[in-house]
Order: structure tokens, then C-alpha cells, then sequence
């Protein structure tokens, strides 16, 4: 079975739930990283959305028109909708549709042209193409047709605008040919933007002009076969190994902007009033979608994550300032080239969104955090986060209250406290929460966060004079709270404050994707994370089944019940693009499939590689080049309940620790036996870079 394959036989449905409007496509898609394309449909035409990451209205203030916004739709008239079908080729890019008896091949390539072929009886009426642009928001818009190019321009300036944007659309018919009774048409639609060059229109106009469809085609089924080829999952079963694929594949389809990484909706926006501006929102949303990039083996799609947030430093400066601090601090979200959409007067806390969390700096590290662990890549870390790191760790010293030999968080929300704004806030009914000690998702991201920076200074034989306060803060900072709940001890949501939510999954986050809590953790510590993950089922949590799923694998629970929530999630949020269709946002729950397998099949978070720790063994799996921490790649096989071998490729040459109750022998590929040393069910042995070793188990 081809699982990089789907297929949608009918017109997308966009639906409505109660007061949310769900603004999630469920037409098909592509992208390039860059570009992303949503298939649409009005009462008569075919209606394919345009849009690109680095395409907002800048905008400033909260609840202003302002942030990502639609380029347009290319519009396909004259053709039969009654007869519908589009087959997704996520290993080539490519997207084969039927509509009637029209045909059309349709991708997007790696520079950022849009193509589609038409096929057709020569009987037939002759589709029509065109570019529409949307003239909401009070954009600027005009168009001019000469030697056979249409081109589009859509534009955002004036007082209002902290940052002009523009983006030219071009379209022009490449070739019309009839052969065989078939005329075969073939198109090309440029977009490109102020951002990609000065001189836009007369690149977009140049790029239509100049295109190749066939090498583009080429060069598109090429990228993509690459992207497949660096690591792969093959599981017995094959709805989850499919939506596995395809999470990947949307995935990279809007991560490849590297100064506009994707805010909630990705670039598969499809008007301009998606929820939140689309912004880029801290309190896990924005870091979501990167959470199973490096267990998967796909680093390079980090690339454009640190963008925005490195530029937004002086305000993160201005920011811990309000709070008596230095290094830095967030409030709740921002968007890209510091677009302020964080401002409001009302707000108790200096007129900023911080919601009463002053935890979005530590939980934006989460992810470089992820990439310094999975790689050791020291001058990647320097050129990219290291400061960035160090400066959110600087806010957490002078933050951390320290009472009698243990460091405090006071004052610091768990969870949003809505608005904190106006004169109908009330005080006392949000009281718990504004006066909280040791909300415990913020103690995990602080336990990571400075475990994480003393790790990365001492790689980096950097800030030295810090490293005995470090030291003092991990050992002596607060224990996570508990309380008896349904006569069972479970974690607390804040020390003192806020005792339990029922809904969402923040008193789980310490553990996934904070890291404070896995398999080598002690037999209590472990009771107690798993009587708090079944104090309800939060499997279809709307926000937190990415991190719900995954979280369950770190503490081992039963593998059948995460994989019957995967199956849940795909029955009652999947759509027929295999997007999910969750309230939270757009494409965070991309990760929820990716990272529950892989977190299943392959850990390594506390330094041991753990081999199928969750895993049903009774059910078939292998895996080829997963990344394990301490930047390992890791492949191996469970067959018949065994695993049947191992081969760890070492990427920078550190220590191997592997948990192998088994008998076991370590050889290199030439069959070179390398000696190991043993303690209980770990053994560990010395690497070299770029070696791979192979153990034989039983």
C-alpha cells in the first residue's frame, strides 16, 4: 500500500461548529514551503487559494485587521464539478485531478511557481484560467495584461502600516496543443513578494515568462523524494502510517521560508480573517508544529523558527523590564518583523497581552532547546539561539524568588487569564491564578530551560561565571506540586492558586514537551504522572492531544490506548486533506501523529536510546534514521515480538547508551566487536563521528 498517497473524491465542505467558525481547509493541498495552495470551489468554478507566508498586513495593535493575509485565488471556469476527484502524491508533489472529463496535473514548485496542466476533448468547451484578487482590508489592488501575462497586485501601505507589503501574481498560458482528439494546455502562476525582491512585479512577470514546466515538474518530484528519503516509518498499521506521512508533508509544505516561519494557519490561509491574525502565539502553538521535526530527522525545517523571534530581542529587553527584570520576556504572541499585535490598553499588566503568563519566552525555547539536544551543533546554537537562550534564562534569575533554600515562581498564570483588561475584570474571580506559586508547566519549562543553557555553556566553554548559580537553581527548584485527587496523588496545577482544569493539557506539559518526566524517572514519580494523566481523557483535547499522545509515551502508558487516540483524532478531526480540524489552530495538530509514533517507537530525551518503549509488541514496526538525542540516527525493526536489530549512526562522535535488557553484542559494519560497559539495562560504549555500530540483540 502507498501511504504517500490519498485521494478526495468529493468538493470540500467547510464547516461551522456552535459559536467557532473552523477556518481550517479541508480541500486539497500543496506547498512548498513557501507558497501553499487550498483547493475551493464556488457554486460553479474551481477556486484554488493562494497564499504565502511572507504575505501580512502589518498592521499594529490587538484585535486590528492586521496579519497574514490570502494573495488570491486562481480561478478555473467552464468545466463539470459533479464528477470530482483529486489523488495527493505527497512523495512527488503532485496533484492528479478529475473533474468530468477534464484533467489536470497541478504542483507547486521549489521556485515558487505554480503550474497545472489541463487535458480535454477537443469536443469539450475549453476551460477558462484567471487570478482574482481579494479587496478586503483595504488593500491596494491592480492589474495589467501585455504579451500574454496577466499580473496581480495585491499591496498594504499607508499611515497605518508599520511595513509595506506587496505580492505580484502572475499567470500566462505556456503552451495550447491538440493531439489524439485532446487539447493539452498547459499554465504558469509566479508569486512573488516585496520580501523576495525590491523590484517584485518585474520579477513575477520574468519568472512566468522564463518557466519550464517539465524541469520544474522534475525538480519538484525530486525535493520531495528527498525529503521522504531521509528517514522513514513503515508500521503495520496503515491508516496511522498515512496520516504519519502526510502530517510530514504538510509539515514541510510551510516551513520553508526562513525569515516567515508559520504562524497558527500556516500559508494554507484562504481569506483574510483567519482567527488570532494567524499570529504567531507562545503558549504552545506557535512550538507545536515543531515538535516531531527532529525525532523524525528533519532539523532543516527549524531553520526559520528563531527568525522572528531573534527580531523581536529589544522588545523582549523592554518587556522583562515591566517586571524588574533583565534578560528577556514575551507577552502571548507577536508576529513577524516585530509586528505588535500584543498592545492594549486595557490590559492590567503595562497595556500588553501578557494574559498573566509570564512563561512564552521559556516555552519559545523548547524548540531550540529540541535542535541543541538532537544535534550538538555548536555553531549552529551560537549563530542562532544561544543568546537568545541565555537572556530567557537571565529573566528566570531575577524572576525566581528564593525561600528558605528553594526557588519559587510567584505570580505567574497556568493557564490564559482571559483579557486581564477592562473594568469588568474581576479581580477575586481570577485571584487564584494571578497570586499562583509554582505553576507547574512553567516549572518544567524553567527545569528544561536551565538545564538546557548549563548544557549548551559548557559545549560551548561559554559564561562560566554563571554556571554555580545555574547549578543552585537546578538543584534546589521547586518540586512539582501534588494533591490527592479521586483518592489518587496527582500533580497540581500551581502550588499554591489554581488546584485542576478538566479541560486543555497544561498540567501535563512538564512532562510533554518540557522533558521533566520519562521512563528513567523514579517509580513514584511515575505513579503519579500516570494517575494524573487518567484523571480524565484528554486523547480529543482540542488544544492538547499533541501533547497528551506523546506525553503518554514518555511515561509508558498502554501503547493501545495511544494509538486507539490516534485513531480517535483521525475519526472525529481528520479531514479529507488529512488536516484536523481542532479548535487550537491550524496545523499544530500536524505533529500530533508524527510525534506520538515516534516518541513510541524511539526515545532518547535522558540520554539512553530506548528502542520500541511503547510499543505493542504484538504489532509490526521499523523505523530508518530517527534522531535521537545526542544526535544519534537510529533505524531498527520489531518483528514477531522482537526486535529483531539495531544500527546507530553517530553524527558527533559522544557517548552511546542504549537500554538493551537483552544479550548483546556492539560491532561496527565491518563486524569490528567495540567493547561496552553495562549497568543493568544500560549499556554504554564510547563513538566516533559519523560511525555507525550495530547491535545484535539476544
Amino acid at each position: 500500500m502507498n501511504t504517500y498517497f490519498n485521494e478526495i473524491t468529493s468538493k470540500p465542505i467547510n464547516k461551522t461548529d456552535s459559536n467557532i467558525v473552523y477556518k481550517i481547509p479541508a480541500g486539497a493541498m500543496c506547498g512548498n514551503g513557501d507558497i501553499g495552495v487550498v483547493f475551493d470551489n464556488d457554486e460553479k468554478d474551481l477556486l484554488i487559494r493562494i497564499s504565502k507566508c511572507d504575505f501580512w498586513k502589518f498592521e499594529e495593535g490587538a484585535h486590528s485587521s492586521g496579519g497574514i493575509k490570502t494573495v488570491g485565488a486562481l480561478r478555473i471556469g467552464n468545466i463539470d464539478l459533479s464528477e470530482y476527484n483529486i489523488k495527493q502524491y505527497f512523495d512527488k508533489g503532485l496533484l492528479d485531478c478529475t473533474f468530468g472529463k477534464m484533467s489536470m496535473e497541478f504542483f507547486v514548485a521549489p521556485e515558487n511557481i505554480i503550474y497545472f496542466g489541463i487535458r480535454i476533448p477537443e469536443s469539450e468547451e475549453i476551460p477558462t484560467a484567471d487570478i482574482e484578487i481579494p479587496d478586503t482590508c483595504g488593500s491596494e489592488n491592480f492589474a495589467v495584461s501585455e504579451n500574454g501575462t496577466k499580473c496581480c497586485t495585491r499591496k498594504f501601505s499607508g499611515e497605518n502600516i508599520a511595513l509595506d507589503t506587496a505580492v505580484s501574481v502572475c499567470i500566462r498560458e505556456i503552451s495550447s496543443d491538440v493531439s489524439d482528439g485532446f487539447r493539452v494546455m498547459r499554465y504558469c502562476v509566479s508569486v512573488v513578494t516585496n520580501f523576495d525582491d525590491v523590484n517584485y512585479t518585474e520579477k513575477a512577470v520574468e519568472a512566468a515568462v522564463n518557466c519550464d514546466y517539465n524541469l520544474s515538474k522534475e525538480k519538484t518530484c525530486k525535493k520531495w523524494q528527498d525529503f521522504f528519503a531521509v528517514s522513514k516509518v513503515t508500521l503495520e498499521d496503515k491508516e496511522i502510517e498515512k496520516f504519519y506521512n502526510s502530517s510530514l508533508y504538510h509539515l514541510a509544505g510551510c516551513m520553508g521560508n526562513k525569515e516567515f516561519p508559520p504562524g497558527l494557519f500556516g500559508n494554507f490561509v484562504t481569506d483574510d480573517f483567519f482567527p488570532w491574525a494567524g499570529d504567531y502565539h507562545l503558549n504552545y502553538n506557535y512550538e507545536a508544529p515543531y515538535y516531531c521535526i527532529f525525532s523524525a530527522n528533519h532539523p532543516e525545517l527549524f531553520d526559520g523558527y528563531m527568525a522572528p523571534v531573534n527580531e523581536m530581542k529589544e522588545e523582549a529587553v523592554k518587556f522583562a523590564k515591566l517586571f524588574g527584570c533583565k534578560g528577556y520576556a514575551f507577552p502571548v504572541s507577536f508576529g513577524p518583523k516585530k509586528l505588535d499585535i500584543y498592545s492594549m490598553k486595557e490590559c492590567k499588566e503595562h497595556g500588553i497581552l501578557f494574559l498573566g503568563q509570564k512563561s512564552h519566552a521559556a516555552y519559545t525555547c523548547v524548540i531550540p532547546i529540541m535542535h541543541w539536544f538532537s544535534t550538538y551543533d555548536k555553531e549552529y546554537a551560537l549563530e542562532n539561539y544561544y543568546d537568545f537562550v541565555l537572556n530567557t534564562a537571565a529573566f528566570w534569575e531575577d524572576f525566581l524568588v528564593k525561600s528558605r533554600g528553594r526557588y519559587l515562581i510567584k505570580n505567574d498564570a497556568a493557564h490564559e487569564i482571559p483579557y486581564y483588561r477592562g473594568k469588568k475584570f474581576s479581580y477575586l474571580s481570577h485571584k487564584g491564578q494571578i497570586e499562583a506559586v509554582n505553576a507547574i508547566n512553567s516549572l518544567g519549562l524553567v527545569k528544561l530551560l536551565f538545564n538546557a543553557v548549563y548544557d549548551m555553556a559548557k559545549e560551548l566553554g561559554l559564561n562560566a561565571e554563571k554556571y554555580p548559580l545555574w547549578e543552585d537553581i537546578i538543584e534546589n527548584l521547586s518540586d512539582f506540586p501534588t494533591f490527592i485527587k479521586k483518592g489518587k496523588k496527582c500533580f497540581r496545577y500551581s502550588k499554591r492558586g489554581i488546584r485542576w482544569r478538566d479541560e486543555n493539557t497544561v498540567g501535563l506539559q512538564h512532562i510533554y514537551p518540557a522533558s521533566q518526566i520519562g521512563l528513567s524517572s523514579d517509580e513514584k514519580t511515575l505513579k503519579i504522572a500516570k494517575n494524573t494523566y487518567f484523571i480524565n481523557d484528554r486523547r480529543l483535547d482540542d488544544n492538547g492531544s499533541n501533547s497528551y499522545l506523546p506525553a503518554g509515551a514518555r511515561i509508558g502508558v498502554d501503547p493501545d490506548f495511544l494509538i486507539e487516540g490516534i485513531h480517535q483524532n483521525i475519526k472525529e478531526f481528520g479531514l479529507p486533506n488529512r488536516l484536523f480540524r481542532h479548535h487550537g489552530g491550524g496545523i499544530e495538530h500536524l505533529t500530533m501523529v508524527p510525534a506520538t509514533v515516534n516518541e513510541m517507537i524511539l526515545q532518547g530525551h535522558e540520554g539512553i536510546i530506548r528502542l520500541f518503549p511503547c510499543w505493542n509488541k504484538k504489532m509490526y514496526a521499523s523505523f530508518e534514521n530517527l534522531r535521537a538525542d545526542g544526535a544519534f540516527l537510529v533505524s531498527s525493526e520489531m518483528k514477531n515480538g522482537k526486535i529483531s536489530y539495531a544500527k546507530i549512526q553517530s553524527l558527533k562522535g559522544r557517548m552511546c547508551r542504549v537500554d538493551c535488557p537483552d544479550t548483546v553484542t556492539v560491532t561496527k559494519e565491518d563486524k569490528t566487536e567495540i567493547p561496552f560497559e553495562r549497568n543493568g539495562n544500560i549499556i554504554s560504549f564510547e563513538t566516533k563521528e559519523n560511525e555507525t555500530y550495530i547491535l545484535n540483540i539476544g
